[in-house]
C-alpha cells in the first residue's frame, strides 16, 4: 500500500521574543490531528532550526526518514541561509507556513508571515534554476488558509506517488486507424518516473487463458453476471459464457501480474473471431476496482487511474458524442464499458452495429455483451492529458436529473459545464476540443476534483488545456 509521508520542521530566530517552543508545539499536535484525518504519516522534526548547519542537518534527517511532503513553518523570522538547504531537499514538494502572530500590537513577536515572503522571493529569483516547486499556507489548524489547502496538497501528492509506483498493460495494441491516440511512451514514464508499462501483451494470451476453463466453472459465473442486469438482450444471453470466460481471463491475468489498470484493444479481434463484445468486461473490471481502457487508450487508463485514486470510486471512459445549445449540455457516450456504480439499473445488450436496434429486436448485425445504462444524476469530473503529454484537459458538470433522449450504450447527458473551474459554454467547449487536437476520449468520475487536479498539474509542471472561444472564422 502506497502512503504518503508529511515531515514538519521549523526554523526560528533567536532575536524575537514570542513563545517559538510553544507554538511549534502546538502546530505540531494539531498537524498530528489532521495527518490522522487526512489518512497519511508525519514525522516532526525535534529540533527548532536556527543556523546553515542546523538546516543540513535537519534535512538529513528528514530524507532518512523518507518524507514525501516537507512542511517548513517559520515559527519566527529565519535567516535567508537556510533556503538553499530545505530547497534542495531530496522531498516531492516544499511547503512553506506561517502562523499568526497572536497579537495585533506592541513589539513583533514571531514576524513569521514576512519569513515565508522572503523565502518564496529567493526561491523564485536567486534559486530560480534550481525551479523549486512550493505551496504556501497560513496558520493554526481549521484557518481557511490551512486545513483544506493542506487536504487538496495530500490529496494531489498521494494521487502522484500511487500513480509513480503503477503498474499498467496494453493488450493487443492501439485500436486500428486510432492514431489520436498514440503517445510518447518515454515522455509519459519521466512524467511519471517509476510507472512500468508493459505493452507487448497481445489477445492471443487472453484467449487461450480465456478458452482453457472448465465449463462447469464458467456456466455459474455466466449465470451470476447475468443476474447483475435488469435483462439480457437475447442475442446476448447466448455469448454470456464467452463474457465470463474473458471477465475471467482478464482477472486472473490482472492478479498475477499486478497490473492497476489495462488499455484493451476491444476491437476487431473479439467481433472477428468471436462475433463478442468485451465492453461489459471492461465494465465489471472498472467496478471491482481494476481500471481498463477502451481501444487500446493507454494514456487515458494513465488518467482513469488519478481519477480513481482521487476518488476511490469507480471510472468509465467516453466519447463526447453530441451537444445541445437549448440546455448547454453535451453527450458522453460508449459503447457499454461502464460500472454499476454510474447507473445500478442496466441491461446487457448489443454493440451499436451501425443501425438502430431496440431491445428484444433481432437485429444480425450487433455483438454483446455491453451494458446499455443511462447515467445516475451527480457532480462528476472529466480529465484527461492532451497528445503531447503537457497539457490536462479538466471538466466538470452534472448529469441531468431528467430523461433526454439518448443512443443505446453507456451514456449521460451532462450541463453546468465549467472548464478549469471556470463556467464554460457549450459552443466553447466543442470549438476548443477540436480546435485543440484534443484526442476524442473522456475519463469520467462521480465528484468533484477540480483542485485536486489541477494541483496535481502544478506539481507535475503540467498546464491545462485552455479555452478556445468559439469565433465563425478559422483562427
Amino acid at each position: 500500500m502506497v502512503t504518503l509521508k508529511i515531515g514538519l520542521v521549523g526554523s526560528s530566530q533567536l532575536s524575537f521574543p514570542g513563545d517559538k517552543a510553544g507554538r511549534f508545539a502546538r502546530s505540531a499536535a494539531e498537524l498530528a490531528d489532521l495527518a490522522k484525518q487526512f489518512r497519511v504519516e508525519l514525522y516532526v522534526y525535534p529540533d527548532s532550526v536556527i543556523t546553515e548547519e542546523d538546516a543540513e542537518t535537519a534535512v538529513r534527517t528528514i530524507e532518512k526518514n523518507r518524507v514525501d511532503f516537507l512542511l517548513w513553518q517559520t515559527t519566527s523570522y529565519s535567516a535567508g541561509q537556510l533556503v538553499p538547504v530545505f530547497a534542495k531537499a531530496d522531498v516531492m514538494g516544499l511547503g512553506l507556513w506561517a502562523i499568526p502572530e497572536g497579537t495585533d500590537n506592541g513589539v513583533m513577536p514571531l514576524n513569521s508571515f514576512c519569513s515565508i515572503n522572503m523565502y518564496s522571493g529567493i526561491i523564485g529569483h536567486y534559486l530560480g534554476r534550481y525551479a523549486k516547486k512550493f505551496k504556501w499556507f497560513f496558520g493554526d489548524k481549521g484557518h481557511p488558509f490551512f486545513d483544506e489547502r493542506l487536504r487538496v496538497t495530500v490529496a494531489a501528492l498521494r494521487c502522484i506517488k500511487r500513480l509513480k509506483a503503477s503498474r499498467l498493460a496494453l493488450i493487443g495494441g492501439v485500436a486500428p486507424g486510432f492514431n489520436d491516440l498514440l503517445f510518447d511512451e518515454a515522455k509519459l514514464l519521466h512524467l511519471f518516473d517509476g510507472m512500468k508499462l508493459n505493452r507487448l501483451h497481445e489477445f492471443a494470451e487472453l484467449k487461450k487463458r480465456a478458452l482453457s476453463y472448465p465449463s462447469d466453472q464458467i456456466a455459474a459465473l455466466a449465470e451470476s453476471m447475468s443476474g447483475c442486469a435488469r435483462c439480457v438482450h437475447p442475442k446476448a444471453a447466448p455469448l454470456m459464457e464467452t463474457n465470463a470466460r474473458f471477465y475471467r481471463a482478464y482477472t486472473d491475468f490482472v492478479k498475477e501480474n499486478q497490473y492497476d489498470g489495462v488499455a484493451v484493444s476491444c476491437w476487431p479481434a473479439f467481433g472477428e473471431q468471436f462475433e463478442f463484445s468485451v465492453c461489459a468486461v471492461l465494465g465489471q473490471l472498472n467496478e471491482e476496482g481494476t481500471v481498463a481502457a477502451c481501444e487500446g487508450d493507454l494514456v487515458s487508463a494513465v488518467c482513469m487511474l488519478m481519477l480513481r485514486y482521487l476518488s476511490e470510486s469507480a471510472v468509465t471512459l467516453m466519447d463526447l458524442v453530441n451537444f445541445d445549445e437549448t440546455d448547454q449540455s453535451v453527450l458522453l457516450w460508449h459503447c457499454g464499458p461502464t460500472a454499476k456504480q454510474f447507473c445500478q439499473n442496466y441491461d446487457l445488450d448489443l454493440n451499436y452495429s451501425g443501425r438502430p436496434h431496440e431491445f428484444g429486436m433481432a437485429d444480425p448485425f450487433g455483438n454483446g455483451v455491453t451494458r446499455d445504462m443511462v447515467f445516475n444524476p451527480g457532480i462528476a469530473t472529466v480529465a484527461r492529458l492532451d497528445a503531447s503529454l503537457d497539457k490536462m484537459l479538466m471538466l466538470s458538470g452534472s448529469f441531468l436529473d431528467r430523461e433526454k433522449p439518448s443512443h443505446k450504450g453507456s451514456r449521460g447527458w451532462m450541463d453546468t459545464l465549467r472548464m478549469n473551474g471556470r463556467p464554460v459554454v457549450v459552443r466553447d467547449l466543442i470549438n476548443t476540443v477540436i480546435a485543440s487536437r484534443f484526442p476524442h476520449h473522456y475519463p469520467v468520475v462521480y465528484g468533484s476534483y477540480e483542485k485536486e487536479i489541477m494541483e496535481i498539474c502544478a506539481w507535475l509542471g503540467l498546464g491545462q488545456v485552455e479555452e478556445i472561444p468559439y469565433e465563425d472564422y478559422f483562427m
